[in-house]
């Protein structure tokens, strides 16, 4: 806490370098003085086809940990744009634009525009925007006189500029004509109401359809190259099992008479919090306002200890002194327990207000005014304010003339939030506070010294409601070692029942089912997890720790791995053993049979299936098809930019030139997934205009939002719906190695 203390004694500016990674970073002349490693040919990765330097890299890390990579890919991507386009940014630029001058508006950044921010009604004025730029200057000014911190600052704010400059330049260039925007009028309002009947493929069994592995070869050269089977980078899927993870029985007795036990000693403990440290799993070293428990739902519950909500009302109505549980510590807490099973016996040690809403007037020391006329003034503010018919004006009036945080009222404070602030909270927390406003009852003012200055701080609201603080007891509920041998002998014999069964398979096919068939007859539940040879990562919740992800890793990669590669013992995963095995793989490009069989019989399966429909639906009506198949009709009203759960190729069928007529039954339709057949009731003609200068300008915002909205720095395994369309375009074409992994593990470097 005293170092979170020191760093948010500095400003709002410092502490985004601190605190935050860069959303970009453009090296400096540092980098091009520095050797290359001797790693091998990947090193840590590519980027544009080009080994990274990996003391870039490491230095990278040394500032920003695992934000380095992120940032180094980011920087490396946009400041090629940024080269090609000849986009950078003078001091005289980027002065205006963090000062809102010279025609540029307010700096989208938040750290920036809570300088212009009128702290009161929270709305920019024109006068807050000139009381804004007095404060932003002076605090520039202070930075400077720190030349790396500047430096830092400076680049993080170019870098905002350069990009904005970059996107506003595509922007630009984004333009729908008049041709477009009559199209998408078209396919909003051009309608046409339907009757239809859908068949699905599903509905036939597969074991109706007969597969010869001759037809099946043929099949796959004549769909080898369809675009569905082509693949931009190549991955491994690794397959993989979970020894039962729950305590025996024998376990379960043995740890109900324990809490038991508990329960009995912090009721009879002389010093409860000395007790509970003993025998807790956890050990707190505090037992005080940080002592204060949240139920799950409470809006600080990611960052303190909780409780179940369920049991909001137990804890509510517990006197000081009671002892609870045991209870089960819920999710929350598991996300503070690396995901272990915890259970919790608890005392009430104390009770604190669940709420406290207060506001302040913050006098410092200056040039001008020294300690005692500082308290000289204090005292004055507070007699008018006690005095006052209306203090809530008179509040308002003298903080924005006299105090020196721009903020005045705080809402949500918890009696620990008090003592210990939070980033956005600078300036008014401290024990001295603290003990006031939990002290004294709702519209007490006072003068409180702090180390900050001289407050004027006035008690607005309480809830009711307290929250408790707890000496507790948590016990992790797991297997004995007795039942962890157990399992350890289970996944052997389940490991050695693979490998020998494995060995005497030949397809990838029957090795799959093997597999299958073994993790079904043990009742396991499977779990595949797909590697990018690029970018091999399990994902932090398929398993307990990363040390057994790293196993299914080297598993996956080592030399000579194939489909059918086991993981060489079983992994230890926490209270489990974990079996894996090399699922299937596929390469860059088109494939090989061997790699796509399973979804070339599928689909080969499903043509078959379509073609018998079709047998069925030939020469008959919509209503001949639902009264002898039991199909249900429909009666949507579909255009191109509405399709109603209509499979996007009948659409387009449906507003072919040849099916442009009314009352008309159109032959049976394939579908992807089975077989449509319609009957064209009615069209909707769209109303004819002259001019769709409306939907130009719709279509230019919706295109802008998709390609340039606002980007998030790489991350390779984000959705590509979750950035902006262009920089997500420039991550793809840089083709990017991730090349970490595999070189922490030793397997490619």
């Amino acid at each position: 806490m005293a170092l979170i203390g020191k760093i948010r004694e500095k400003s709002v500016l410092l502490v985004i370098i601190i605190g935050l990674a860069l959303l970009a970073f453009i090296a400096g002349d540092f980098f091009s003085t520095r050797g290359g490693g001797n790693e091998g040919e990947y090193g840590v990765g590519h980027i544009y086809g080009e080994k990274v330097d990996i003391n870039r890299y490491e230095y990278l890390r040394s500032k920003y940990n695992e934000s380095a990579w992120p940032i180094l890919v980011d920087s490396v991507v946009m400041t090629r744009e940024y080269d090609a386009l000849g986009i950078s940014v003078s001091d005289k630029e980027l002065n205006s634009y963090l000062m809102a001058t010279d025609g540029f508006d307010i700096c989208p950044d938040q750290n920036i525009r809570s300088f212009f921010t009128d702290s009161l009604t929270g709305q920019i004025t024109e006068q807050s925007k000139i009381e804004g730029r007095v404060k932003l200057k002076q605090q520039l000014t202070d930075l400077k006189k720190d030349k790396a911190k500047w430096g830092d600052i400076k680049l993080y704010y170019e870098n905002q500029r350069m990009r904005q400059k970059y996107l506003d330049v595509v922007s630009q260039g984004i333009y729908v004509s008049s041709l477009e925007a009559e199209e998408d009028y078209k396919g909003k309002n051009d309608k046409k109401n339907i009757d239809y009947v859908f068949k699905s493929v599903n509905s036939i069994p597969a074991e109706n359809v007969e597969v010869k592995e001759n037809d099946l070869s043929v099949f796959f050269a004549a769909h080898k190259w369809d675009a569905q089977f082509q693949n931009n980078e190549s991955y491994k899927i690794v397959k993989y099992f979970s020894i039962d993870e729950s305590p025996s029985t024998k376990d379960t007795m043995n740890f109900n008479a324990s809490l038991g036990n508990f329960i009995d000693g912090l009721k009879k403990a002389e010093n409860d919090t000395l007790y509970s440290n003993s025998k807790s799993d956890i050990k707190l070293s505090f037992f005080n306002s940080r002592s204060t428990f949240v139920p799950e739902s409470h809006f600080k519950a990611e960052e303190l200890f909780t409780y179940p909500s369920i049991m909001d009302s137990t804890f509510a109505n517990a006197s000081q002194g009671d002892v609870i549980g045991p209870y089960s510590c819920g999710e929350k807490m598991k996300t503070k327990t690396n995901g272990l099973n915890y259970y919790a016996v608890s005392k009430v040690i104390g009770k604190t207000h669940s709420r406290i809403k207060a506001r302040h007037i913050l006098l410092q020391v200056t040039a001008e005014k020294d300690s005692a006329a500082v308290v000289l003034q204090a005292n004055g503010i507070l007699n008018q304010l006690k005095s006052a018919a209306d203090r809530n004006s008179l509040f308002e009036t003298l903080a924005r003339t006299n105090s020196a945080d721009a903020s005045v009222e705080f809402d949500n404070l918890l009696e620990l939030t008090l003592i210990y602030p939070e980033q956005t909270r600078t300036k008014f927390y401290g024990k001295e506070i603290s003990e006031f406003c939990t002290s004294n009852s709702v519209g007490s003012i006072e003068v409180i010294q702090s180390a900050l200055g001289t407050h004027i701080v006035e008690v607005l609201e309480k809830d009711a409601k307290n929250l408790p603080k707890l000496a507790t007891i948590f016990k992790e509920f797991k297997p004995s070692e007795e039942t962890m041998n157990l399992k350890e002998e289970e996944s052997n014999n389940i490991l050695s029942e693979l490998y020998q069964g494995i060995n005497k398979l030949k397809s990838q096919k029957e090795i799959r089912n093997f597999f299958d068939s073994i993790s079904l007859a043990g009742s396991y539940k499977p779990r595949a997890i797909k590697l990018l040879d690029n970018s091999p990562e399990v994902p932090e919740s398929y398993l307990n720790s990363p040390s057994a992800g790293d196993r299914l890793i080297r598993a996956a990669y080592k030399e000579g791995a194939q489909v059918g590669t086991l993981v060489g013992r079983p992994i230890r995963d926490k209270n489990t053993y974990v079996i894996g095995m090399v699922y299937s793989t596929r390469s860059k490009g088109a494939p090989n049979y061997s790699e796509i069989e399973d979804e070339l019989r599928k689909l080969y399966i499903n043509e078959k299936k379509t073609e018998m429909i079709l047998k069925d639906f030939e020469g008959k009506s919509i209503q001949d098809l639902a009264a002898e198949q039991n199909l249900q009709i429909q009666s949507p009203s579909v255009s191109l930019k509405n399709l109603s759960n209509i499979d996007a190729k009948v659409v387009g069928a449906l507003f072919s030139a040849k099916n442009n007529k009314e009352k008309i039954s159109l032959d049976p339709i394939i579908a992807e997934n089975g077989v449509y057949k319609i009957f064209i009731k009615s069209s909707s003609v769209p109303v004819e205009k002259k001019s769709f200068k409306v939907e130009k300008e719709q279509m230019n915002k919706e295109q802008i939002t998709k390609m340039v909205s606002t980007p998030i720095s790489y991350n390779q395994n984000r959705k590509p719906s979750e950035e902006s369309y262009l920089i997500n375009s420039l991550y793809k074409k840089a083709n990017i190695i991730d090349n970490r992994k595999l070189l922490q593990l030793s397997i490619r470097n």
